[in-house]
């Protein structure tokens, strides 16, 4: 047994995985495009009268019409929509068919088979053609593996491009989604004829739930051709959706104008796309003006590769908008596993390296702060422009995937990160960009058969969670920050005491002129009076203005506090969480033993922690003074042993060996605040349990170390573990609130942890740095030092 495929199968593919006539048409220039045509590709639409005005007209001759139109009334009806810049020849056929008629039966036949012949695309190419061979075993083979072996093949020898765009072999169905009948004439160089093949569509759909195969096909043999010469002519007819001039050119400036890489401005020869309606050209901007790039507001490019066998991410940021340089960002195999979330997703880090090697690019315009751009045109073009162009296309080989890049495609999920983010918005309305892949260097990322986007894979899952990290997390990051550092020059270069003495200089000079005025002038000196008044109430508008700007600098500064109370409650909210995460955890093991001196320990930890939350609290209260942190003189050996025996399970999950140094000075003391080195502790320990999960996803046979050690003179907690580590280039912004390059989490309290440790420890009086570069891996940081203070001086 075998499966049986029934006709109305070769129906639902064509209309059903070719979902769209832009599609269709797109499909057959690729086919162009894999022929090899040197010429480009024609696509002539030869439209006598739309199918919408066809299908009304007709509409008249139903029994049920309640108007009871007459023949004479369809006719007009009909030839009162003929187009006329149609060709004369289709023209004149259509016409003399609808006057021929000289009864409605005989109407709706000779129309019918008018409108069938008399509206038609032509595509046409001067590629290698196909024989009559080519047509029976191939092109009559849906799902062929003629195109695939091709680009298997060139995969397997690492070629730099593929043999061809289309390798499914249903393509060819695309000529069902435009029109009922076909007709094929093609030639090869070595043919001395043509040869032709025509389909009915409308067979298959009278043989239904017969075999595909009995509706027969055969090629045959067409007029004579030069040898030497090759071409393909596909004629579609019996159009199946209205067609006219406006519809043509909005497909032809949307997806057939980014059908072709549009950013690229350096390539010699862009494959030609010619459209025409009933001979009128249909113009397509087939690139992005530079000059609108260039003047974007933000930009971000870089590349993914594999670097030694290691993928690494690079990027570059800047701002034309507001001050800061351009930032370069560095990504290497640990952030990108973050990044990608593959801890959560559970996916092998292997993933990062078969996505392959892809290139980017995005232009970011604020579209408040567009203007006139030279060489573009003035505000409302350049609106045009960029509304026109907004969206992230990505391009497989130079041409594009479809839909990615269409309007209202958020394929990256940007649209609902900058819905919720706060700033400045990079949503796909106000991004201009584009993403580079390749069929052979990206093997994974292919086509879903209806075009409607890339298979699900992780391959594709990882590329676009890179890519929104990078757009939503550290591009909108850079610009609120450049926009906050715009604003804090632009507030320092404003001198009020400057200012009022530059007024009091120029009312001096007023004075001065008006008294040598009055010696020459003979007229009314009211008027000299009234000059010197309005002089006056300048000068007092100059000092409401200056009252003002001081009011607003207070009311500045109050806001700032309040954005401060705004961070500690963040602060405490994340301490709160954490507490609670531990107890729950605490009560979790404790509820599978017997209560001993490891739950005395944990509860310990406890106490500690709803002990400095408390205090912390106190600090919000805004009309009281803080409550004093009481200091002591505690052992740090006593307070890292309880910490470590609370994690023991944890430890014991996650298989980490954590203990104190055998090289500690047990003996040492610090006067601290215990619970303050408790969460300095936890905050650590917690980022190190996650990136140790990390390196050991990475590398099934890493043993994971925690390492704690106390030295003195002065007193110091040295904190390290095995762990990937964090860059060079980060030694000082991991402390920075909300700093994070974890994935998968979306709770607001991720990239404090560092940030309330250090603050911790200032608030000791004490410091906590990163130490010892290189120690585990070249150009990053694996230990933590916690710089404590030894008495109360």
């Amino acid at each position: 047994m075998s499966f049986y495929i029934t006709a109305r199968t070769i129906l639902h593919l064509g209309s059903e995985l070719i979902s769209s006539d832009a599609v269709a048409i797109y499909e057959l220039v690729k086919n162009a495009i894999d022929a090899g045509s040197k010429t480009g590709v024609e696509v002539a639409f030869e439209v006598v009268i739309r199918q919408s005005d066809y299908a009304s007209a007709m509409a008249l001759l139903d029994p049920d019409d309640p108007s009871e139109s007459t023949l004479e009334d369809v006719q007009l009806a009909l030839l009162s929509k003929v187009n006329g810049e149609a060709p004369d020849e289709l023209k004149d056929k259509f016409i003399a068919a609808v006057k021929g008629a000289r009864s409605k039966a005989s109407l709706t036949t000779r129309a019918e088979a008018a409108y069938r012949d008399c509206n038609r695309i032509i595509v046409s190419d001067t590629g290698h053609g196909m024989s009559r061979d080519d047509l029976e075993n191939i092109y009559l083979t849906i799902g062929t593996t003629h195109r695939t072996n091709a680009v298997r093949k060139a995969i397997e020898e690492g070629s730099k491009k593929p043999p061809y765009l289309g390798e499914k072999g249903v393509g060819r169905l695309s000529v069902m989604r435009l029109g009922w009948k076909v007709h094929v004439e093609t030639g090869t160089v070595d043919d001395t004829e043509s040869n032709i093949l025509e389909i009915d569509w409308r067979r298959f759909e009278k043989a239904y739930d017969q075999p595909a195969s009995s509706v027969k096909i055969e090629p045959e043999q067409g007029d004579q051709k030069p040898r030497g010469e090759s071409f393909t002519r596909i004629v579609i007819s019996d159009l199946r959706s209205s067609w006219s001039l406006s519809r043509l050119t909005e497909i032809a400036k949307g997806q057939i104008a980014k059908m072709t890489d549009p950013f690229s401005w350096t390539e010699k020869r862009r494959f030609q796309i010619r459209l025409s309606f009933n001979g009128v050209p249909v113009q397509q901007v087939r690139a992005v003006a530079k000059d609108l790039l260039d003047d974007a507001h933000g930009k971000c490019n870089g590349t993914y590769s594999l670097e030694k066998g290691s993928p690494v991410l690079r990027a570059t940021i800047e701002s034309r908008l507001y001050a800061g340089d351009s930032r370069e960002y560095v990504f290497d195999l640990v952030d990108l596993m973050g990044m990608a979330g593959l801890r959560e997703s559970g996916q092998p880090t292997s993933v990062l390296k078969s996505l392959g090697p892809f290139a980017f690019e995005f232009y970011w315009f604020n579209r408040q702060r567009l203007r006139a751009i030279p060489n573009v045109g003035d505000r409302e073009t350049v609106r045009q422009l960029v509304k026109a162009w907004a969206g992230i296309c990505l391009f497989r080989d130079g041409y594009r995937v479809l839909p990615y890049g269409d309007e209202g495609d958020d394929w990256l999920r940007l649209d609902l990160e900058a819905l919720a983010a706060s700033g400045y918005k990079l949503n796909t309305k106000q991004i201009i960009g584009r993403v580079s892949i390749g069929r052979v260097s990206n093997p994974r990322l292919l086509d879903q058969t209806n075009r409607q986007g890339l298979i699900e894979c992780p391959e594709k899952e990882v590329l676009i969670e890179l890519l929104r990290k990078l757009i939503a997390g550290w591009w909108h990051d850079y610009l609120n920050e450049a926009n906050r550092v715009q604003k804090r020059q632009d507030t320092l270069q404003f001198d009020s005491l400057k200012e009022s003495s530059e007024v009091e200089n120029l009312e001096q000079r007023a004075t001065q002129s008006i008294k040598e005025i009055q010696t020459h002038y003979t007229g009314e000196a009211r008027l000299l009076r009234e000059v010197k008044d309005a002089f006056l109430e300048i000068k007092d508008a100059h000092q409401r203005a200056v009252e003002r700007i001081g009011a607003i600098e207070e009311e500045k500064e109050r806001l700032t506090q309040l954005a401060g109370v705004g961070l500690m409650i963040e602060v405490i909210a994340h301490e709160l969480t954490r507490a609670t995460e531990l107890t729950q955890a605490t009560l979790k093991d404790l509820s599978r033993k017997n209560i001993g001196d490891e739950a005395s320990s944990a509860l310990e930890v406890l106490g500690k922690q709803i002990r400095v939350i408390q205090k912390r609290l106190q600090t919000l209260e805004p009309l009281s003074i803080t409550a004093r942190q009481r200091r002591s003189h505690i052992r740090l050996a006593g307070i890292i042993g309880y910490i470590l025996e609370s994690h023991v399970a944890q430890f014991e999950r996650h298989r980490i060996d954590a203990k104190l140094s055998k090289q500690s000075e047990n003996d040492t003391v610090g006067f601290v605040v215990e619970g303050h080195i408790v969460q300095i502790l936890e905050n650590l320990i917690d980022n190190s349990v996650y990136w140790l999960d990390l390196q050991r996803k990475e590398h099934p046979a890493f043993k994971p170390e925690i390492i704690l050690r106390v030295l003195s003179d002065p007193p110091r907690i040295r904190y390290f573990d095995n762990g990937p580590g964090i860059p060079k280039s980060r030694v000082e912004s991991v402390f920075e609130p909300f700093f994070s390059t974890k994935g998968g989490s979306k709770s607001r309290r991720q990239g404090l942890g560092l940030y309330i440790a250090r603050q911790n420890a200032e608030f000791l009086g004490g410091t906590l740095n990163l130490v010892d570069l290189g120690k585990v891996h070249e150009n990053r940081y694996n230990t933590f030092e916690l710089e404590l203070k030894g008495s109360a001086e």
